[in-house]
């Protein structure tokens, strides 16, 4: 994933997981820290898309557990090559992060600490996921309305079809027509139940996103409660204790 992506930017946003490129305080590698480089022979253009010059999409993410205190000292990229000829091993970057781990008080923390820009970046991201998944479900309720109709379709084809072999006219044509009917029904309930799940699931995922973007909406509100991932890691903590 690109680090723009929504996937990628709602994962750390959600999570509280930091990004050693943008962490670290020494960076050596490629510009802008692409793993994925057009000078790689195992690259095609075509594999970068809209992204000539090299893409991320490796990571290396990190988050720190109430009382210690991480953060990235170095960051490298380097494609392992051959040293006979020079071939690399990988069509990706290699990343060698170095990290230090601290103690501190919890309270110290800067894991535990998000500020209202934090809030809202994790505000815009649900709810360009709220908007995604929407569009996406009303993409699974079409093809489940489709092919709800084909299986409609397919079943009157099947009554025909018996009564066309009840006959003795068009009883040869009925028992032909008959293996690809019951195909076309089986087929299109197969793929309607498929997007009727996912259009299912896609529900659940949006209203568990409704729910934490209502939260976290009224936490920014209040501008006092903490980012709701540090409500889940006080959560796991006190579990741990008892």
């Amino acid at each position: 994933m690109h680090p723009k992506d929504l996937g990628c930017c709602l994962l750390k946003e959600w999570t509280g997981l930091r990004d050693a490129f943008v962490e670290t305080e020494d960076f050596k590698g490629s510009e802008d820290g692409c793993t994925m480089v057009p000078k790689n022979c195992y690259v095609s253009q075509q594999d970068l898309g809209p992204f000539p010059f090299g893409v991320r999409i490796d990571y290396v993410l990190y988050k720190a557990v109430s009382g210690f205190h991480i953060c990235c000292k170095t960051l490298k990229t380097t494609t392992g090559c051959d040293p006979h000829n020079g071939t690399p091993f990988s069509d990706h970057e290699a990343l060698m992060a170095t990290l230090c781990v601290k103690h501190s008080p919890p309270q110290e923390d800067p894991c535990s600490a998000h500020g209202s820009a934090e809030r809202s970046a994790l505000i815009s991201a649900l709810r360009e996921a709220r908007t995604e998944l929407g569009r996406g479900i009303a993409q699974a309720r079409w093809w489940a309305a489709l092919f709800g109709y084909v299986m409609i379709l397919g079943l009157s084809l099947l009554v025909l079809l018996c009564v066309l072999a009840a006959g003795e006219e068009a009883r040869e044509v009925a028992i032909m027509l008959w293996t690809p009917s019951v195909g076309l029904v089986l087929g299109a309930g197969a793929v309607y139940l498929f997007h009727k799940q996912e259009a299912k699931s896609l529900c659940r995922a949006q209203a568990e996103i409704q729910h934490v973007l209502t939260r976290t909406t009224e936490t920014q509100d209040l501008g006092s409660e903490p980012h709701p991932t540090h409500c889940r890691q006080q959560e796991a903590d006190r579990a741990e204790e008892k």
